[in-house]
């Protein structure tokens, strides 16, 4: 018998870590999920902290703090500069 190692395992061991990624604080976190990385990487535009911690993982999840998932979801998403 093969052992298959899924995808789904990965996003479990960082939640049983019980570290936020992007503050590091310790104790009870959540994941913050993306549709695209593409959606977080705009041209001429400075990615937030946590959009950061996922483009530079290459994941659509983000394991954070109640405290750091309230502020992602507080900003607002940024305007493309028209000309």
């Amino acid at each position: 018998m093969t052992l298959v190692d899924y995808p789904q395992k990965e996003l479990i061991a960082r939640l049983l870590a019980d570290t936020c990624e992007i503050c590091g604080s310790k104790g009870i976190v959540q994941v913050h999920h993306v549709r695209a990385l593409a959606d977080l990487a705009h041209a001429g535009w400075q990615p937030s902290d946590w959009a950061r911690v996922m483009l530079h993982r290459r994941r659509k999840t983000v394991v954070a703090c109640d405290t750091c998932h309230d502020r992602i979801h507080s900003e607002r998403p940024a305007r493309p500069h028209t000309q």
